[in-house]
């Protein structure tokens, strides 16, 4: 190939032009350059499509490190012509079709008079299988694809299902002038007991959390230490610092992440302005500047942490991340993440945290963006192998 390069009838023509020196300092150029490109593209079609097994982050006498080897099969390789992180962020916001889904929908009365939505699947069919509850991200709720897609893989393998929407999400009135707060767990511990006292005799509930739904199961794990009533938690892509996190997004290379989220999160605003308007007095919230946030930082200047009482934004974040609460959960977690993820980074994983909790498993593929893991020619999302393979292994055991 080298040789082509070199006796390209281009470069050939320039030999007499330039002259003999700088010709060959053209040559030297243009074949570092394709040396460059080749080697480029060989490391990252190995790292796509040959380096595709998962690793495993756990403390040396983890609780449930006997049962990785069911992963032995399971291998990530993303869409051939979607590899990169923005090209999969790009075909779920653009390209992607949306999955037509049902759901039955329960509206859940919460003790402070506000309400949200609990969307279910097989309801009312009698399983020995755990009841499975999914907790959403920043960007929507059962209405999301990747919410979607979870619930009815689950629900075709003979799972109870039964999504959770914070406040005003997924088309929920809003009750009261109260709006959802994603560092907060009290709402998400009303609907566990619930789910406690009115679920099958005898059945289990495990957590499915996706990005910051993940980082609420995580916490209220934590928080409720021994007396957790989740069995076990999957956690998908999950952050722990939102401190850091929204450094990160915040960077130039991660605005097209922020603007969807901001995006998100005017949308809901404006849905839900009229119930939100006695803020602005009592709570001095700003809808109509919000309404034109640039950013997830500035919206949350001017909506999220007045509402909830907090001095700034990074005071705001400082609370809200599970962080702080690793080290007290005591249910056996399993966490999904990728090394590409753009809002996750590898280095905001705090490992030498997990590696300290025996209940803690990590598991790691090379390529899949945050929440997307497409994959095959016509892409569909690969995430529910590992977490359908995990949750039937569980059961046999």
């Amino acid at each position: 190939m080298f040789v082509t390069i070199l006796r390209s009838p281009v470069l050939l023509q320039l030999k007499p032009k330039l002259g003999y020196q700088k010709y060959l300092t053209r040559l030297r150029t243009v074949s570092l350059a394709g040396a460059v490109t080749i080697g480029a593209a060989a490391y990252y079609c190995y790292e796509c499509f040959w380096n595709t097994s998962m690793e495993f982050i756990h403390h040396p006498e983890a609780i449930e490190k006997h049962i990785l080897n069911i992963f032995a099969d399971i291998k990530y390789k993303p869409t051939l012509y979607i590899p990169h992180r923005l090209m999969q962020l790009a075909y779920a916001t653009r390209w992607e079709q949306k999955l037509d889904i049902e759901f039955e929908r329960q509206l859940f009365k919460l003790s402070d008079g506000g309400q949200l939505a609990l969307d279910w699947k097989n309801k009312h069919v009698v399983t020995n299988k755990p009841l499975i509850l999914i907790t959403h991200g920043l960007t929507g709720g059962s209405e999301t694809n990747y919410i979607k897609h979870a619930a009815e893989t689950l629900a075709n393998a003979g799972y109870q299902v039964v999504c959770f929407n914070q406040r005003g999400v997924a088309n929920c009135e809003l009750l009261t002038s109260k709006y959802h707060f994603h560092g907060c767990t009290n709402d998400l511990r009303e609907v566990i007991n619930y789910l406690q006292e009115n679920k099958q005799k005898g059945q289990q509930i495990f957590g499915l959390g996706f990005s910051i739904g993940g980082s609420l199961l995580l916490k209220y794990a934590g928080e409720e230490g021994y007396k957790c009533k989740l069995n076990r938690v999957f956690s998908v892509a999950n952050p722990y610092d939102l401190l850091d996190c929204s450094h990160n997004i915040m960077k130039f290379r991660n605005k097209i992440y922020d603007w969807s989220i901001t995006c998100n999160f005017k949308m809901l605003l404006k849905q839900h302005q009229n119930s939100l308007a006695e803020n602005q007095k009592t709570k001095g919230i700003q809808i109509e500047e919000a309404l034109q946030a640039k950013n997830t930082y500035e919206f949350d200047e001017l909506i999220t942490r007045r509402l909830f009482d907090f001095d700034s934004p990074e005071q705001l974040y400082s609370s809200i991340g599970c962080g702080n609460y690793i080290k007290d959960v005591k249910v056996p977690v399993f966490i999904m993440h990728s090394k590409d993820d753009p809002i996750v980074p590898q280095f905001l994983v705090p490992y030498d945290q997990i590696k300290q909790n025996p209940n803690i498993i990590v598991g790691l593929t090379n390529r899949g963006a945050h929440v997307e893991w497409f994959t095959g020619f016509k892409p569909r999302r690969w995430i529910m192998n590992p977490i359908l393979k995990y949750f039937e292994e569980i059961q046999s055991l």
